[in-house]
């Protein structure tokens, strides 16, 4: 009797197992309305589009280092367009011109060796931007000497009676080139691309830092850093008014800033 009933419960739990079987089979398949995205396969950066030396600058490098090529490739792409800067302009088609204005970002895990690709590659700008640098403290000190000199000459020309001469001409204030700049913001960019119209390169080894000072001091103007920086992409023109300073309005007519980081 036992037996019977465990049969009987093995059947029903059968009949049960085929009804539901055929219920989930009578069910109308929905379809999504969008297929399923899938990660595409990466896509090795095509290093043989590179022209010599930069070939084989950045496969020796990503060699060296043991990194991805895309990690030098990129920072070297905005380098290169920033050496570039408003020397040149690249004609698309008749009446549509672009500037030499790269942006890159090197995007990786933890680890990846990002960090050692990008300072290879910034490193010799670095060593120049140094150099023009300590050029320019000299420069400033001898200009110092100079502006003594004009207005000791200027007052014995003001003392003068005759004033059959000219007076003493004032010496220019040298101006420091500059090729790089890491954490700066727009009101103190604007007036090293005045001095410095061919353009320069922002390099940051976090890019999340220069997008977080965008509006940092633009005074609650959200957006107002951010549209500059869009302008300099462009190579537009860019007018910053600044509420100190002996010039109070700075307008550079191309200003041009490639980015890399």
């Amino acid at each position: 009797q036992a037996r019977l009933r465990l049969q009987e419960a093995i059947d029903r739990a059968v009949q049960n197992a085929k009804a539901l079987a055929a219920e989930v089979a009578a069910e109308k398949v929905i379809e999504p309305d969008q297929p399923t995205p899938t990660v595409k396969a990466f896509i090795q950066f095509p290093t043989d589009a590179l022209p010599e030396p930069a070939r084989s600058f950045v496969v020796k490098g990503a060699q060296a280092i043991g990194c991805d090529p895309s990690y030098i490739a990129l920072p070297l792409l905005a380098a290169m367009a920033s050496a570039i800067g408003n020397s040149r302009c690249i004609r698309l088609k008749p009446g549509w011109t672009e500037p030499a204005v790269i942006w890159t970002a090197i995007v990786g895990e933890s680890g990846s060796l990002k960090t050692p690709a990008f300072k290879r590659v910034v490193k010799p700008i670095r060593d120049r931007q140094g150099e023009a640098l300590k050029r320019h403290t000299e420069e400033l000190t001898e200009y110092e000497t100079a502006i003594l000199r004009y207005e000791r000459d200027l007052a014995a020309w003001k003392r003068s009676k005759s004033h059959t001469d000219d007076p003493p001409e004032k010496p220019p204030r040298p101006q420091a080139d500059r090729y790089l700049v890491s954490d700066t913001t727009v009101e103190a960019l604007a007036p090293i691309l005045l001095e410095n119209p061919r353009g320069v390169l922002l390099a940051r080894d976090e890019l999340a830092g220069w997008i977080g000072s965008f509006d940092r001091y633009s005074g609650g103007k959200s957006g107002a850093d951010a549209a500059h920086w869009l302008s300099m992409h462009n190579g537009e023109s860019l007018v910053v008014d600044r509420k100190t300073g002996a010039v109070r309005t700075i307008y550079v007519p191309s200003a041009l800033v490639s980015v890399t980081g």
